[in-house]
Formats: C-alpha cells, structure tokens, sequence
C-alpha cells in the first residue's frame, strides 16, 4: 500500500490542546497539578497532519476517588470526583517550511471544565465553567519513510477564575510554557504498524499574585497500533480506503521533574515530586470521503505518589475542514 495512505490518518491524531489541572489547597504530602494533561495523545502522537485546516472536539473525563502518599499508599476515604472538559480546538498544518519541516499550530480560544483539581483535594464544585486558554502557535512536522517527528510550543494562558482559597475556581491561576517533540516509527513496509512516543515538558509560573509555583512537569505518551485500510476505491486514478481504523494499546507516564515552591506549601509537600503512569487502549475510525473521524482512549492509572490515581477517558471528534496538500506536478507530455 502506498505510503500516502497514512495522509488519511490526519483526524486519528487528536490535538494535544487542553488545560486540565485543579484549584483548593492541597492536603499533607499532596502536589500541586499542572495544566497539560496526561492522556491527551495516543497512537500517532509523533506525526502530524498532513497540510489542512481541520476542527476538533475533545471531550476529557476522569474520574477517581483515590488519593496516594508519597510511599504510594491510599489515603481516605474521599469521595468521588468526576473531571469533565471540554475545548473546541482549530488546527492547522501548512504548506511552509522550517527547516524542511511543514509549520503548523492550533488554538483552543474558549474552554469549559467542570470538577477542577488543583492539589489532590477531592470535594470541589460539580459545574463546567470557562477555563484557561491553550494555544500552540508552532509546531513543525518532518516526515521520513519509517518514522514521522514532531516539535512544538505551546502556552496556556490564565483566563479562567482563580484566586488564593477560592472554592470556585475553574482555572489555575499561571502561566504555563509547553515544549513537545516525539515520533512515530512504521515498523513495517506497508505502515501499518506503529510506536509512537510524545514527550511534553511544562514550565510554570508562580500563580496570580503569590509565591506559590508548580514545580515543572514531564509526561510521556504514546502506543503500539495497527492501522486497517477497508473498501479501497479508486479516486483521481489512485486507490484511497473508504474506512481507515487504527487500534491499540497506549500509555502516559507523567512526572513532577521539580518541587513545587512556596511559602504555603505544607512542609510534608515540599521536596516531594508526584508521579503516575497509565496504560489502557485506543480505537478510531476516520472516514475520509466524509473528512470526518472519531477517537476514544480509555487509560486506568497505577503506580501514582502523593496525587490522585484513577481512570482517563478521552473521546475527540475531528473534521477536516479544508486540505491544503498541493497535487503532485503534472507528468510532461511526450516529445513526438
């Protein structure tokens, strides 16, 4: 099969555009979230679009009732939490180069979430309210025969509500830069099966007038997948799949890399790093002559220290709205 059939895998990779983290003081050895969300990306999180202008639709829910220390025992009872989020996001992958890589970036300029987590505090207000703002204004994309790469920068903004002890909160109240970069390996001829890895690293800013500040975050996301090519049809002389479905098992792993910092982080917190890891499955299906596809993620958490520990759903709808593939230059007519 022609590698250009992978171009059809534009809408299976969902944009890594959302801010979830949480607000409420944190109880003894808890730490302090961070707004780039673990789960967020899966199978071909190290490739890009190909050029196009599309539309996503994450919905994010997570939920848990689980609380670990630092030696990874439950702490509790608490009661159950259930996150939800929602950001409509703009993506767009052009037909410029940088450094022989296509330039592209999303924004997702408005953003509901309901149920924020800011420390591992677990009675918080149940209503979706405007969060904070995420946009990635460069992502460069390269694209080889066995493996694709991605680099990226993104910056979430601080438009949701937050202040110091609010019961309300929707956002988190900093700064937060994002530095991506990962890939995608074809471990067969036809590019059916593949690894991918994305490594997002988050820097964060002290939060709105305090000295409080996250420390800065590392996770790792990615999966082992197969990609099914159905009713294959002929288009403009080529044959393109009808039904493109890509199956597999995905993970994250998300790591506290520094200490959160502060006067009014509790004594027993200080020093401590949190870390999670995940590991669950992931289905889409991308119908390309309707320039539409659907993607859900199911992750169960384990190994988590001093932060909560639970189940990630991701389901994202995507639609092309646009492509901007150039068509290949015209064969010259034969001399006679």
């Amino acid at each position: 099969m022609r590698r250009s059939r992978s171009s059809w895998k534009i809408l299976l990779v969902a944009a890594a555009t959302a801010a979830l983290a949480t607000s409420i003081p944190a109880p003894a050895g808890a730490q302090l979230k961070g707004l780039y969300v673990a789960g967020f990306s899966g199978l071909q999180s190290g490739t890009q679009p190909p050029p196009s202008i599309s539309a996503y639709l994450p919905l994010y829910f997570y939920t848990t009732d689980d609380i670990r220390d630092s030696n990874g025992h439950r702490l509790g009872p608490h009661p159950r939490v259930n996150v939800s989020f929602i950001g409509p996001t703009i993506g767009w992958v052009t037909n410029v180069k940088v450094w022989n890589a296509n330039l592209g970036g999303s924004i997702a300029p408005v953003a509901w979430i309901k149920s924020r987590l800011e420390g591992d505090v677990l009675d918080v207000p149940g209503q979706f309210k405007f969060t904070d703002t995420y946009v990635q204004p460069v992502q460069l994309g390269w694209k080889t025969h066995r493996a694709d790469f991605i680099a990226g920068y993104g910056l979430f903004v601080p438009t949701g509500k937050w202040e110091l002890g609010g019961t309300d909160n929707s956002g988190l109240g900093m700064w937060s830069n994002l530095f991506q970069a990962g890939t995608t390996l074809h471990l067969d001829q036809h590019n059916e099966w593949t690894f991918a890895t994305l490594a997002s690293y988050e820097i964060n800013s002290h939060k709105k007038n305090t000295d409080i500040s996250a420390g800065n975050i590392l996770t790792l996301e990615g999966g082992l997948g197969r990609t099914f090519y159905s009713k294959m049809k002929m288009v403009g002389g080529n044959p393109e799949p009808s039904v493109v479905t890509n199956v597999g098992a995905v993970y994250y792993a998300q790591f506290k890399v520094t200490s959160d910092d502060g006067a009014l982080i509790d004594a027993l917190a200080a020093g401590a790093r949190d870390r999670v890891y995940a590991a669950g499955l992931e289905g889409s299906v991308a119908i390309p002559a309707k320039s539409v596809a659907f993607d859900l993620r199911v992750e169960p958490e384990f190994g988590a220290r001093s932060r909560t520990q639970g189940w990630t759903v991701m389901l994202t709808v995507g639609y092309q709205i646009k492509s901007l593939v150039r068509p290949p230059p015209a064969a010259p007519k034969a001399v006679r």
